[in-house]
């Protein structure tokens, strides 16, 4: 296995990858990696950029390992994606509860809504829903959707559910932002861990991945999971936000 790891990720997905005060990256994906690289593997973790600077970094080697990267639409000479994926994102639709009352897409159609820029754009929702019947903007990210939906300026916004609903618990209050979430999900992304095709630990993909399947089958995501504080508090509001 190689004997350097330097990884990056995006300071905003929780509770994948996130930064905190932009001080640090942190979240179970790094752990997950920490706990299946070799004790000998040294670990270097970037400090928070723009999520497309480091996608950016790892396309020219700067980084080894992306952490979290949920489009395989980059060019295949860019990177090589982990299999199997770490986990699977649901990305729904957040409106303000007090406004509209919505129980399906089909009722989007009318309205303003915003998804978030890097985001791919699909034509389909997983089920099959038109997308191109909707009138959206671009909001730079999750705080700033939230914000333009605080302001009345947009009355929906598509985005990872964990991402949404931790911002909004940093940001707002129920009483300022009421929020609610649309029970069926826009799109459900795997989310990979991606390997640099200039990095030197790309030989070693398929003793990566046997130490993927095997961190797999022993339920580490899922501990991770439960063992997050994000995660836990999230989990939290979710079914508040459906009601």
């Amino acid at each position: 296995m190689c004997n350097l790891m330097r990884m990056g990720g995006s300071p905003d997905a929780p509770p994948i990858s996130y930064a905190i005060h932009e001080d640090k990256l942190r979240g179970i994906g790094f752990d997950f990696v920490r706990q299946v690289l070799p004790a000998h593997t040294q670990i270097e973790v970037t400090k928070p950029m723009p999520w497309l600077r480091a996608i950016q970094w790892a396309k020219d080697g700067h980084i080894d390992m992306l952490v979290g990267l949920q489009s395989t639409d980059y060019p295949r000479e860019w990177f090589t994606y982990l299999k199997p994926a770490l986990t699977t994102s649901a990305h729904s639709v957040f409106y303000r509860r007090e406004e509209i009352s919505l129980t399906n897409m089909t009722e989007l159609i009318p309205l303003r809504g915003a998804t978030l820029r890097g985001e791919k754009s699909a034509t389909q929702s997983h089920t099959g829903f038109d997308l191109t019947q909707l009138t959206l903007t671009t909001a730079d990210s999750v705080e700033k959707a939230l914000k333009m939906l605080s302001m009345k300026r947009i009355d929906y916004f598509i985005a990872p559910q964990w991402q949404a609903i931790s911002s909004w618990l940093n940001l707002y209050s129920a009483q300022v932002l009421p929020l609610a979430m649309l029970p069926e999900p826009v799109h459900i992304n795997p989310v990979y861990l991606v390997l640099s095709n200039q990095s030197a630990c790309l030989p070693y993909k398929s003793e990566l991945e046997a130490a993927i399947i095997k961190a797999q089958k022993e339920g580490l995501m899922e501990a991770l999971l439960e063992q997050s504080f994000l995660y836990s508090n999230v989990v939290d509001q979710f079914h508040d936000l459906l009601r």
